[in-house]
């Protein structure tokens, strides 16, 4: 991976193919009944490392700034935006940090973000983090009881996280302690996108009505833990036929699960 570093005053220059997606996504959904659509775009703190600016704090000012053109043109074409931010949990992950670094590299991500968010609607925007793109051992990921303080901070209605990786499905236990604000729904996934097992949809029903029993039913939206190919440049590790198998029976659960609420 080669990491992309800022050297100069930073500005957008992605409308070409900003309008490009939008007119995609348009033509995908001409002549189907969806409930909504949203297309992600990356937070502030994915977008590199500063050599230019004279502190970080300025730097994701600027970088969200120019975010916004993208954000705000997502919302204007009648889409929900997704904020894709797996940076957030990488933090809880980097063990050259204590406590206290931690805390604060959280808030600089969620302060730099809200700032880019400003002037658009909380109902708008979605808002998603997770631990990694690749089928691995996940030892050293970090814990949701971790990052959720920060992720509430997040202007956003929705909260997206992964649930159906093996290493955090017990982890809806942390919404036992944490409440969910008012007007906040949660995405939690209940299909992963690291294996090539497709989840059976009596499992993805149970696991949606653990969430629901905590938070209420209209309160939870069914997803995958993370895209199946997260990066322009990634292979997916999982067969396309697969991931529409996965999708399946994602809709046949949260069908059951709504059934049984």
């Amino acid at each position: 991976m080669v990491p992309v570093v800022c050297t100069g005053p930073v500005s957008y220059t992605g409308q070409e193919a900003l309008r490009r997606d939008i007119e995609n996504l348009k033509a995908a959904l001409a002549g189907r009944s969806v409930a909504g659509a949203f297309m992600p775009s990356v937070a502030p703190s994915g977008a590199g490392l500063n050599e230019h600016y004279r502190t970080n704090e300025e730097y994701f000012a600027a970088v969200g700034d120019a975010l916004r053109t993208e954000y705000k043109a997502i919302v204007d074409a009648g889409f929900l935006l997704q904020i894709d931010d797996p940076f957030l949990s990488d933090i809880y992950c980097d063990e050259r940090l204590d406590a206290a670094q931690r805390g604060r590299k959280a808030g600089l991500f969620v302060e730099s973000l809200n700032h880019a968010l400003s002037g658009i609607p909380e109902e708008k925007v979605r808002f998603h983090t997770c631990y990694g793109i690749n089928e691995g051992p996940r030892i050293h990921d970090a814990k949701l009881k971790d990052v959720v303080p920060h992720m509430l901070r997040v202007k956003a209605r929705f909260y997206s996280f992964e649930g159906a990786n093996a290493r955090h499905e017990h982890e809806y236990h942390v919404w036992e302690s944490v409440r969910l604000p008012p007007g906040k729904a949660l995405i939690p996934g209940v299909i992963t996108h690291a294996s090539n097992i497709v989840e059976h949809p009596e499992l993805i029903a149970e696991r949606l009505l653990r969430y629901a029993r905590i938070v209420g039913g209209e309160n939870v939206i069914a997803s995958a833990d993370c895209g199946f190919s997260s990066q322009a440049c990634y292979k997916t590790e999982v067969h396309p036929k697969v991931i529409w198998e996965k999708f399946k029976a994602l809709s046949e659960g949260a069908a059951l699960a709504s059934k049984q609420l």
